[in-house]
């Protein structure tokens, strides 16, 4: 799933005076976070947002570990472009996401619903609250998100595995394609998606393989890569440069 760019664009059009409030907001949220908050580091390094240019890649690339404020830091960009434009679904799902692997869940959660909720068709905002949901052990709503979701095309494949309904290999095969570019996120979307339900069967070895995969396949725009280098700092493995 690629990253938005016009999310950022227009998040610095905000005005800039309500920053400062709203990276308090997003300090609140850090506090969460536990002593485990820098194996989180690889997806929030590549959601950083960095003031000196308008694309979020251009801070990308570098092996910074975060802290709790910059932590806060992000959220409160997030929460000013959520102020700029409370419709923006790129902006409560990026902040869902990075209040997730700070440890947040609830918010996570609240944040990705809502996502969901501006946008249903949107497949991988469906895709995410089946994570969170599993790792709260909460029930699924995947089915019933399904019906509102196009299940013809990609990633239509790995919803199924995740309801049971599919195998990782079949996965794998749906994911293949003649236009290498697809077949490279698509790839990269599998491994990671398909790490993620080894991870929930409690299956570490196979998860680990996996997010390393798709640590090193993932294109730079795509949210999998960086989540799975959280990922494997969270199982203990060395993450993908």
């Amino acid at each position: 799933m690629r990253f938005s760019a016009t999310m950022i664009a227009t998040m610095l059009l905000a005005v800039s005076s309500a920053l400062a409030a709203e990276r308090a907001d997003g300090a609140g949220i850090a506090s969460q976070a536990d002593a485990g908050f820098a194996a989180r580091a690889g997806y929030l390094q590549m959601a950083r947002l960095d003031t000196r240019g308008p694309d979020v890649r251009n801070s990308r690339g570098t092996n910074k570990v975060l802290s709790k404020n910059d932590l806060g830091q992000v959220i409160g960009y997030y929460n000013a472009a959520i102020k700029h434009d409370p419709k923006d679904d790129d902006a409560y799902f990026h902040r869902g996401v990075a209040k997730y692997f700070a440890g947040a869940l609830p918010q996570a959660m609240a944040d990705i619903t809502q996502a969901s909720k501006i946008d249903p068709t949107y497949a991988y905002y469906a895709l995410w609250i089946d994570i969170i949901d599993k790792r709260s052990n909460a029930a699924s709503r995947l089915p019933q998100a399904t019906a509102r979701l196009d299940m013809a095309k990609w990633p239509a494949p790995v919803i199924h595995m995740f309801l049971g309904e599919t195998t990782p290999q079949a996965v794998l095969a749906a994911a293949d394609d003649r236009d290498p570019t697809t077949k490279m996120g698509q790839l990269c979307e599998a491994n990671f998606y398909i790490g993620e339900r080894a991870l929930q069967q409690g299956d570490k070895a196979e998860a680990t393989r996996l997010f390393k995969l798709a640590a090193a396949g993932c294109p730079r725009e795509f949210v999998e890569g960086p989540s799975a280098n959280a990922e494997l700092e969270a199982l203990g493995a060395v993450p993908t440069p």
